[in-house]
């Protein structure tokens, strides 16, 4: 009976070593996906940037003579502006979906200690 006890602990042990991992990763993949969302911020500002730069120095030339370049200027902007919204959204869904990834791996954890709780009490 004792064999089997010790069977059973280290069973339960490997299992809770192996969720605890799991849930490890799952962090790091949390801060994976912050930073991403950190790098698509940083790409949204930078068309605010240059969109007041070219608000600030518009008095200082004629908008028919630059037209091309504030064209390119403009899809550019619009170009960072995807990018970065596309990216701080795609980061915020994988948030989410790691944070209920989490939710029910602790769950899970919390129900082996139970019942390693319960296991413990009845073989007393």
């Amino acid at each position: 009976m004792n064999e089997i006890g010790s069977e059973n602990g280290e069973l339960e042990s490997r299992d809770m070593r192996t969720i605890l991992a799991i849930i490890r990763t799952i962090e790091a993949e949390k801060r994976t996906h912050l930073a991403e969302m950190r790098t698509g911020m940083g790409i949204l500002t930078v068309p605010l940037s240059l969109l007041t730069i070219l608000i600030a120095t518009s008095e200082y030339y004629d908008p028919f003579s630059v037209l091309p370049y504030i064209v390119g200027l403009v899809i550019g902007i619009a170009a960072l502006s995807l990018i970065g919204t596309y990216l701080v959204v795609k980061s915020l869904r994988k948030i989410r979906a790691d944070e209920k990834l989490r939710e029910e791996t602790c769950t899970d954890t919390a129900s082996l200690v139970r019942q390693h709780n319960d296991a413990k009490n009845c073989s007393v």
